[in-house]
Parts: structure tokens; sequence; C-alpha cells
């Protein structure tokens, strides 16, 4: 046993184990891709309503519209309202970043439906928030 070993003044812990904890917590967060999320450098997709709104990743896989919202937060964002993802339709050098298909909005009809955008001709729409759609983040900072 070392020196270091023997040390247990950091929460009951050996220094030891707090690092190999410490580093264990970083390779949590490199697989969220938290730590190459750089908001500051993301595309800005509009101004609206008092905020400036950045463009975050867009989800690898469909998903149900809890899921969604859930995915938007693991992330470091939020799912988008539906004025943002016309936004992002109308927006010429934000479009091709989206899959050609229907992603979720954070606007919620009741309880079981929720709003989407469908990026290959622009309509918007209610579903059910068990249907799997796609989903991109976005964050909001005022301006």
């Amino acid at each position: 046993m070392t020196a270091l070993d023997n040390d247990r003044g950091i929460g009951g812990m050996s220094i030891q184990q707090k690092i190999k904890d410490l580093e264990n917590q970083i390779e949590a967060l490199k697989a969220q891709n938290l730590t190459n999320l750089n908001w500051n450098d993301a595309p800005i997709i509009c101004e609206l309503n008092g905020y400036r709104w950045h463009l975050g990743q867009e989800a690898d896989e469909e998903m149900a519209w809890h899921e969604a919202v859930e995915w938007c937060k693991s992330v470091g964002g939020e799912s988008p309202p539906r004025e943002v993802l016309l936004m992002c339709y109308i927006n010429e050098d934000i479009k091709p970043s989206f899959k050609t298909s229907w992603h979720w909005s954070s606007v919620e009809v009741n309880e079981t439906t929720a709003w989407m955008q469908n990026f290959s001709d622009g309509y918007q729409l209610t579903n059910t928030k068990n249907s799997n759609s796609y989903v991109r983040a976005v964050r909001k900072c005022p301006i």
C-alpha cells in the first residue's frame, strides 16, 4: 500500500479511489458528447421572443416524445418549440442539417399529443406522443 492508498481524507475514499471515480465521470460525459458540445459556436437558427436560438445535435434514431424531451436534456439542450422548428425549415442554411422526416417539438396539445414538424414538405401536425420521430436539441440564450 502506498501513502495515497491510506489517505481517507476525501469523503472516506482514498485519493486513488476518488481519481478513479472522477475518471469514470469524465468517460460518462464523453459518452454523452457533452464534453465536445460548444453551444457558443452552434449555428444560430433565429432570434425569437427575446431569445437567440442555437441549433444542437440531432438524435441518431427515432423515439417517442417523452424520450425525445429527455434526450435533448441529456445533450445539454431542450426540445424545440414548433415556431423554432418552422424557422429551421424556412432557414435555407439550417434546413439541410435535418433528416427529411418528422421531428418532435416541445409543444404539447394534451397529455397524449404533441406537435411535429416535417422536414420534407414543411407541414406541422399533431401526433400521439408514443409515436416515434426524430428530435434535434436546441438551446435558447437571452438576447
